[in-house]
């Protein structure tokens, strides 16, 4: 098998293995464009962009809500935020 053929085959298999815990990409893909557009008001493009990574975890657990990995991240997003408040306000780290 050539390095194509793998490369083709794992992709394959990610999104067949994302799609059986997370659903089908177009409903996973719309309830993230929703969660975005709550957020595009952010006036920090930084903590904006930490809203919708915060908004994708968000999304998967509407689909899968045992699903512990989506819940930390969603903790270590919201730090994420706090550090980059710190680092605006000159706080010691």
């Amino acid at each position: 098998m050539n390095n194509l053929s793998e490369f083709n085959k794992a992709l394959h298999e990610v999104t067949q293995d994302r799609a059986k815990v997370y659903g089908h990409p177009a409903d996973m893909f719309a309830r993230v464009a929703l969660i975005t557009q709550a957020v595009e008001s952010c006036p920090d493009e930084r903590v904006r962009h930490a809203l919708v990574m915060i908004g994708v975890k968000m999304a998967r657990l509407t689909q899968s809500p045992d699903h512990l990995d989506s819940v930390i991240d969603i903790a270590g997003y919201a730090r994420t935020i706090a550090m980059i408040l710190d680092r605006k306000t000159g706080a010691p780290k």
